[in-house]
Protein backbone atom coordinates (compact mmCIF):
# COMPACT_ATOMS: atom_id res chain seq x y z
CA UNK A 1 0.00 0.00 0.00
CA UNK A 2 1.65 3.37 -1.02
CA UNK A 3 0.90 6.10 1.73
CA UNK A 4 2.18 8.62 -0.50
CA UNK A 5 2.34 12.47 0.51
CA UNK A 6 -0.82 14.66 -0.98
CA UNK A 7 0.60 17.64 -2.42
CA UNK A 8 -2.71 19.51 -2.90
CA UNK A 9 -6.62 19.15 -3.07
CA UNK A 10 -8.02 19.21 -6.50
CA UNK A 11 -11.75 20.23 -7.67
CA UNK A 12 -13.22 18.44 -10.60
CA UNK A 13 -14.59 20.90 -12.97
CA UNK A 14 -16.65 18.72 -15.21
CA UNK A 15 -17.17 14.88 -16.31
CA UNK A 16 -17.84 14.31 -19.63
CA UNK A 17 -19.37 10.68 -20.64
CA UNK A 18 -18.48 8.91 -23.46
CA UNK A 19 -20.02 5.54 -23.66
CA UNK A 20 -17.86 3.27 -21.04
CA UNK A 21 -15.80 5.83 -20.59
CA UNK A 22 -15.25 9.33 -19.51
CA UNK A 23 -13.29 12.73 -19.26
CA UNK A 24 -12.64 13.94 -15.91
CA UNK A 25 -10.87 17.70 -15.74
CA UNK A 26 -9.62 18.55 -12.27
CA UNK A 27 -8.34 21.94 -11.22
CA UNK A 28 -4.80 21.42 -9.56
CA UNK A 29 -5.40 23.16 -6.64
CA UNK A 30 -2.51 25.32 -6.38
CA UNK A 31 -0.16 22.03 -7.76
CA UNK A 32 2.48 23.24 -9.99
CA UNK A 33 2.38 21.98 -13.49
CA UNK A 34 5.51 22.83 -14.92
CA UNK A 35 6.73 19.64 -14.91
CA UNK A 36 4.07 17.99 -16.08
CA UNK A 37 3.75 16.70 -19.52
CA UNK A 38 0.90 14.50 -21.66
CA UNK A 39 0.99 11.07 -20.50
CA UNK A 40 2.78 11.50 -17.40
CA UNK A 41 0.79 9.46 -14.25
CA UNK A 42 -0.88 11.32 -11.51
CA UNK A 43 -1.96 9.81 -8.70
CA UNK A 44 -5.82 11.03 -7.49
CA UNK A 45 -7.04 9.65 -4.13
CA UNK A 46 -4.81 6.54 -4.84
CA UNK A 47 -5.66 6.12 -8.38
CA UNK A 48 -2.64 6.35 -10.75
CA UNK A 49 -4.67 8.49 -14.11
CA UNK A 50 -2.35 9.26 -16.98
CA UNK A 51 -2.95 12.83 -18.42
CA UNK A 52 -4.62 13.31 -21.25
CA UNK A 53 -4.79 16.86 -21.34
CA UNK A 54 -3.36 20.02 -19.01
CA UNK A 55 -4.04 23.69 -19.05
CA UNK A 56 -2.03 26.22 -16.47
CA UNK A 57 -4.22 25.17 -13.79
CA UNK A 58 -6.20 21.87 -14.65
CA UNK A 59 -5.36 18.57 -15.78
CA UNK A 60 -7.79 16.14 -17.77
CA UNK A 61 -8.10 12.22 -17.92
CA UNK A 62 -9.74 9.67 -19.37
CA UNK A 63 -11.23 7.41 -16.65
CA UNK A 64 -12.99 3.76 -17.26
CA UNK A 65 -15.22 1.17 -15.17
Amino acid sequence: MFTGIVEAVGKVESLSPAGETAAVRIASGGLDLSDVAIGDSIAVNGVCLTVKDLGSDALEFDVSA
